[in-house]
């Protein structure tokens, strides 16, 4: 298991619940939440930490030289209009598009903030809970692939964690993709407010996104942040 390296006390002032999910249709592609579960999407699990693509060994680095990447609001998280949402599907992944800031930047960290439900108040342990992150290409082929239970990442007495998951430096270029798969049972913190259009559903099974939104009434739909992010230098 990787050593997590930040640690996100309580957000005081947020109301956190779980949601239902709904997609809503992208621009030239008419797959929605409905025929996500249609597809029966049932992930194809590679061996732990596999590594596609060029990737070279893990680089040492100082903190002070990390960029981070961010493609929520950026706003300080305690001002954060924020909840807790499950993928739809259990082959379904919330999955958030960067883009280099350079050629040749390094990746070397994924940040997600997620939690088992468990804090300090509750009476059992929560049994392990698998989760994984892969990485992707803008033609979403697979570059790396990281699976692990949730115990050292999203179980915390203050109920909800920012993890730091790290990878193997790879030098990215252009767009890419990082995807959460916390199996409908893991939920992601989501940004309700400011959303920036880069938030989205990948259906492992058919290897097609869709725009990440949330249900609202009268079969209306709300864009929204995944709280993933990314280090490099």
């Amino acid at each position: 298991m990787r050593k997590i390296s930040l640690i996100i006390a309580l957000l005081c002032c947020l109301t956190l619940c779980f949601s239902g999910l709904a997609a809503n249709p992208m621009p030239l592609t008419s797959l929605g939440l409905n025929q996500l579960k249609q597809s029966e999407s049932v992930p194809n699990t590679p061996a732990t930490k596999q590594l596609a693509g060029n990737i070279t060994p893990q680089a040492t680095l100082q903190p002070e030289n990390f960029t981070i990447l961010k493609q929520d609001s950026g706003i300080n998280l305690s001002q954060m209009n924020l909840t807790l949402t499950l993928s739809p599907t259990y082959g379904s992944a919330q999955t958030v598009k960067f883009t280099a800031p350079k050629p040749g930047w390094n990746l070397v960290g994924v940040l997600v903030m997620a939690t088992d439900g468990w804090n300090a108040s509750s009476k059992q342990l929560p049994g392990p809970l698998p989760f994984v992150v892969e990485i992707r290409d803008a033609n979403l082929r697979l570059l790396y692939h990281f699976e692990d239970v949730q115990f050292p990442y999203f179980t915390d007495d203050s109920g909800i964690r920012m993890a730091n998951i790290e990878v193997p430096a790879m030098a990215m270029n252009g767009t890419f993709f990082v995807s959460f798969y916390g199996y409908r049972s893991l939920g992601l913190a989501t940004e309700q407010q400011n959303a920036t259009g880069n938030s989205y559903y990948f259906d492992k099974k058919t290897g097609t996104i869709y725009q990440g939104v949330l249900p609202l009434s009268d079969n209306q739909t709300l864009p929204v942040n995944w709280i993933i992010r990314v280090a490099g230098l």
